[in-house]
């Protein structure tokens, strides 16, 4: 492999990246990781393009034709300008790149995987990588219908941070989720089509706490219940739907009701 460009952070080498692609040309990207630390080190250097030694000649080509399509950048000199003025600009913009790498370090879709369960010839099942490895996105076609019915969305940290699905596998994904540290804190549904949730799922590290059954017109609950270890303890219900929680009854660890008594008011 042979150095072919020396970028000035790693925006401008996946951009560079693409173009190459585009002329049929492989090119791999040295050095990325390292730009994220541009506060504690020289950028110059860092993310470099490389190449086959073999292909180096066209895709140089490729190159000096970009380099001549770019503006002239540099600075007009300002008589008496203080150089404590340009180093502080240099490092604003220092910190600027570097921000914008790492974004795009963890952000820019670079690579997908998947798995075709049925072997029809499409993906059921899709995973989008950053150019750092870091999942961004799940895309799961789980009735293999051949559209996707369940998509996930992964934070900085590789964990799912939020979730859409179609339950009911009608074109209308009428269902969302929010996660904390990768366990499910939240997962409400629109069951009747009226785009407002009727019925919302809390969980606490994972583990189902209440469920919330929603008036969609006033966004009070009209009945919530309260669960342990999967099991239904007691729910408190409105009963007369003037927004407010009047009456609780407790269950049996069968479900069979046990008490009903009037919640004060």
């Amino acid at each position: 492999m042979k150095t072919l460009y020396e970028a000035a952070n790693a925006v401008e080498a996946h951009m560079l990246l693409d173009l190459l692609k585009q002329e049929g040309i492989d090119v791999l990207i040295h050095g990325e990781a390292l730009q994220g630390a541009i506060g504690e080190m020289p950028a110059a250097g860092l993310v470099r393009l490389v190449v086959d030694e073999e292909r180096y000649t066209a895709a140089r080509a490729v190159i000096d034709r970009w380099e001549k399509t770019q503006p002239d950048l540099a600075p007009t000199p300002v008589p008496g300008a203080k150089s404590r003025s340009r180093g502080f600009w240099g490092f604003v913009l220092g910190v600027m790149v570097g921000m914008g790498a790492t974004y795009a370090a963890y952000k820019t879709p670079a690579t997908t995987d998947g798995v075709d369960y049925n072997r029809d010839g499409q993906l059921d099942e899709t995973w989008t990588y950053s150019a750092n490895g870091t999942p961004l996105k799940l895309e799961i076609d789980r009735n293999l219908d051949r559209k996707v019915d369940y998509i996930a969305h992964y934070g900085a940290r590789g964990l799912i941070e939020s979730a859409e699905s179609d339950d009911d596998f009608d074109g209308m994904f009428e269902s969302r989720q929010r996660f904390r540290d990768g366990n499910i804190e939240m997962s409400e549904t629109d069951s009747d089509g009226d785009r407002f949730p009727d019925v919302r799922w809390l969980h606490a590290d994972g583990v189902l706490e209440t469920v919330e059954y929603i008036n969609p017109a006033s966004g009070l609950a009209l009945r919530v219940e309260h669960y342990k270890l999967g099991k239904l303890q007691f729910a408190d219900v409105d009963t007369d739907a003037d927004g407010k929680l009047d009456m609780r009854t407790r269950y049996s660890s069968l479900a069979d009701v046990v008490s009903r008594e009037p919640l004060p008011k």
